[in-house]
């Protein structure tokens, strides 16, 4: 069955490239598939409010310091909760899980209401939510659809391990984007569910990888590619590894130029062409300091306290740094946002420390 139905999911991706009378055309990009489904799932009169926020942010000057008068973040990454069913060595969350209250940090609707109502959240067009494991979040569907009935845009990032059983539900509450990491650890789950998943609701797929695995993994990589992509998912992101979690590794950094890291992107682009995002690995020297995230996305917790971006697991520390203890102005000009900031805009300044292992310092974001 697995490969009948990945034999018909070619066979319409394929008549999607081909013109009426045969004629081949330019392949679709991952990239643009992903934003011209979001736009599809738009509510343009609830979005409007955050669209016209979102267009401030693209016409004004970048600077160190905000003022939510000009305009206020267009991102919202929601950490739903701080406990997972998998314990992976490169996530940070395994640090969290034995606090004893946890439970304070776990989401539920009543608690993501005051948030997502906040000054710095209301206008954000795009929600993340993040964990942790979401889906391990009893609320998680009610939570999609108050977020969807007020013009936001959903985005669940998941191992995918529960999905098959709430994808259905998922669905009709509106989620936007559905992204499933790969792991050695859910492998065995989605090689059994995924294909269903895809049937349900088309999802995207990402896995992070270490400079060790390059080498001794190169035909799994390559066959892990395939495997999604005949399962029907939408493309194949790829995040290079950058020193967190439990035991952070400096070897398994990948260079920009590792010839294990470049035979990698010549076979699995051979074998699933334009399917997979890749990143550019940091360069010696000089970096392309384009990130937009500490200029267009604000995070927090379910106890309102925010954190500097995705790659840093503490949140930031004193006066101004809890969502509901300062005032929306101070918190977005934080000492911890203004000094990074005024790094990633100075030419000669090195990057902030989080940034420098970073595949996402030269992505400029939307």
């Amino acid at each position: 069955m697995l490969g009948e139905t990945a034999n018909q999911l070619s066979g319409a991706r394929a008549a999607l490239s081909t013109g009426r009378r045969g004629k081949k055309l330019i392949p679709i990009r991952p990239k643009i598939c992903y934003y011209f489904n979001m736009l599809k799932r738009m509510r343009p009169i609830q979005a409007s409010p955050k669209v016209l926020n979102y267009l401030k942010y693209r016409a004004a000057t970048r600077l160190p310091a905000l003022s939510t008068r000009h305009y206020t973040p267009q991102i919202a990454g929601l950490l739903l909760n701080k406990r997972c069913n998998l314990n992976c060595d490169i996530c940070y969350v395994g640090t969290m899980l034995n606090e004893p209250d946890w439970q304070k940090s776990e989401a539920s609707l009543e608690k993501v209401k005051p948030i997502i109502t906040h000054k710095l959240f209301r206008n954000c067009l795009l929600v993340d939510l993040m964990g942790g494991e979401p889906l391990l979040v009893e609320d998680l569907d009610q939570i999609v659809a108050y977020l969807t009935s007020n013009g936001h845009l959903t985005n669940l990032s998941t191992n995918g391990v529960l999905l098959a059983d709430r994808v259905a539900d998922l669905k009709r509450a509106g989620i936007s984007h559905i992204n499933i990491s790969l792991y050695e650890e859910n492998r065995r789950v989605l090689e059994r569910h995924l294909a269903q998943i895809n049937r349900v609701f088309q999802v995207d797929t990402s896995l992070v990888l270490l400079r060790t695995e390059l080498e001794a993994r190169l035909e799994q990589l390559v066959s892990t590619a395939r495997f999604v992509h005949e399962a029907g998912c939408g493309s194949l992101r790829i995040f290079v590894y950058r020193p967190m979690g439990r035991d952070p590794q400096q070897k398994d950094l990948i260079p920009y130029d590792d010839p294990a890291w470049l035979e990698l992107r010549r076979r699995v682009d051979d074998v699933v062409p334009n399917f997979c995002l890749w990143p550019t690995p940091p360069r010696p020297g000089p970096a392309g300091k384009r990130c937009v995230q500490l200029w267009q996305k604000i995070w927090c917790d379910m106890e309102g306290n925010v954190f500097a971006c995705c790659g840093v697991a503490a949140p930031l520390s004193g006066p101004n740094s809890n969502l509901f203890d300062g005032a929306p102005d101070a918190i977005l000009n934080h000492p911890t946002f203004v000094s990074m900031r005024r790094k990633l805009l100075d030419p000669l300044s090195d990057p902030p420390d989080p940034c420098k292992s970073c595949n996402l310092l030269s992505d400029s974001g939307w």
